[in-house]
């Protein structure tokens, strides 16, 4: 499958294009998820937590909730998105995606994905406490800081920078996508997540969180890609894809004496 990386699509061409790139690529998607959110959730949640041993009656310490909810803001999400964002490129070059090789490709980048989001974090942060309005404006402008980070090559301020830049006056709509997309994966994370909690037995129902969480990831992880390049396209910062191979140039002809 050969994903057009520069085609303006609209909220339900993105969605439908999330949904069906995770379908047909799952095993890649969800396993590269996984690397990163299982070892968090096994350990933090897991046996900080309690829910190994208690399942959904797990009453986890206020230190093991905030630092898996600071995990799970600030250092799973850039590090999933890395990842999710070099499978789509490979996508766009009609190659099949393996974990291998997205692991390869995304690690330089990881420092500087992360970096951008803590950044980001930071700022968001200060514009919540500074009358909550500079901070919502702030987590949509900079919202693609990771996906720049690695698609661009960027150090943490310029990804944020990348990504004011391709917001620019689609802050609206940006904003509006991701509202619409926020509110369906919390529909279907509560839902879900709900049921998991009627779980008894611990080892199941960490297992349960750990692919309701990385499942979770990984859509917004690839929505949020795809929104980068539609955004892109939009503000005509086309992305270039891989270079074409060179011509191989035709071998010289001997030149043959004249005839007498």
């Amino acid at each position: 499958m050969r994903l057009d990386l520069d085609q303006p699509r609209t909220l339900g061409e993105l969605i439908g294009l999330t949904f069906e790139l995770f379908g047909r690529h799952l095993a890649t998607f969800l396993s590269l998820t996984l690397i990163v959110v299982a070892p968090v959730v096994l350990l933090v949640d897991g046996v900080w937590g309690g829910y190994l041993a208690d399942g959904g009656d797990a009453d986890p310490s206020a230190a093991a909730n905030w630092t898996s909810i600071a995990l799970g803001t600030v250092v799973i999400p850039p590090l999933v998105t890395a990842l999710q964002v070099v499978v789509v490129q490979a996508l766009a070059r009609a190659q099949e995606p393996t974990v291998g090789a997205a692991l390869r490709l995304a690690a330089p980048r990881l420092p500087a994905a992360l970096g951008a989001v803590v950044l980001y974090s930071l700022g968001v942060a200060l514009g919540l406490v500074a009358l909550v309005v500079p901070g919502v404006w702030l987590s949509v402008r900079w919202y693609f800081a990771a996906q720049a980070a690695v698609v661009d090559g960027l150090g943490p301020a310029d990804a944020l920078r990348r990504s004011a830049e391709v917001v620019q006056t689609r802050w609206w709509r940006t904003f509006g996508v991701l509202l619409a997309f926020g509110l369906l994966i919390g529909i279907f994370g509560a839902v879900a997540g709900a049921a998991i909690r009627t779980i008894d037995n611990g080892a199941i129902y960490t297992s349960a969180q750990v692919l309701l969480q990385a499942g979770l990831l990984s859509l917004t992880a690839i929505f949020g890609t795809l929104l980068f390049f539609d955004s892109r396209a939009r503000a005509h910062v086309p992305w270039q894809g891989p270079p074409p191979p060179p011509v191989p140039a035709e071998p010289e002809r001997p030149i043959q004496p004249p005839r007498i």
